[in-house]
């Protein structure tokens, strides 16, 4: 059975989770994790709690928190367990990047080159790419003219409401800011439950 003073204890001194990753497989860090903690008492505990007076709501608000905490940890153990192999993605992601924008940069100028010749060829008839196939082979691969719908944005006022979409971060930033009048929106007050944990 879980036992939330003896989780609150170990989390006090930081030795729930203490587990070592280096050289684990993700098998046995999963089996270790599962063995360190188990959860099923704990859910079942807190879904079958019921809050009926003061001190079962007080029993409600201290499992809540001590559920946070374990979270916490919990999250803590997994970014110290990646930590690394996140240093090592960021670093091979940075020098990939910079290749690929170099490679995209030859890419993108070679093709409106292409697309300038074959034009020019076109309108003076001195292409058989163009009057005959519309495509062209080389050893790598071939190059087809192809048509196709694209779109461009000429007055965002005219633009159909079903084409549109709200940019939630912009308005939950405004409200911080002390906005308070949007047209088409309704902003009030909720009260919610903040809790916060006591270390």
């Amino acid at each position: 059975m879980f036992d939330f003073e003896e989780a609150n204890e170990a989390i006090k001194k930081n030795e729930l989770l203490n587990i070592e990753a280096g050289g684990m497989t993700i098998e046995q860090a999963t089996q270790l994790l599962v063995k360190k903690l188990d959860l099923t008492p704990l859910i079942s505990k807190a879904s079958n709690h019921a809050i009926e007076n003061e001190e079962s709501a007080s029993q409600a608000l201290s499992m809540s928190l001590q559920a946070r905490k374990i979270r916490k940890q919990l999250d803590e153990t997994r970014l110290s367990i990646i930590r690394p192999h996140l240093d090592f993605q960021k670093a091979i992601n940075k020098i990939v990047k910079e290749y690929e924008a170099k490679l995209e940069e030859i890419e993108t100028n070679l093709k409106m080159k292409l697309d300038t010749y074959l034009q020019q060829s076109a309108s003076t008839n001195n292409s058989s790419f163009i009057a005959q196939s519309k495509e062209m082979f080389v050893e790598d691969g071939k190059l087809t003219k192809v048509k196709k719908w694209v779109w461009e944005l000429e007055n965002e006022t005219l633009v159909p409401r079903e084409y549109l979409c709200l940019d939630t971060k912009k308005i939950d930033e405004a409200i911080k800011q002390g906005v308070r009048n949007i047209p088409g929106l309704k902003i009030f007050e909720k009260e919610e439950i903040s809790m916060r944990i006591k270390n």
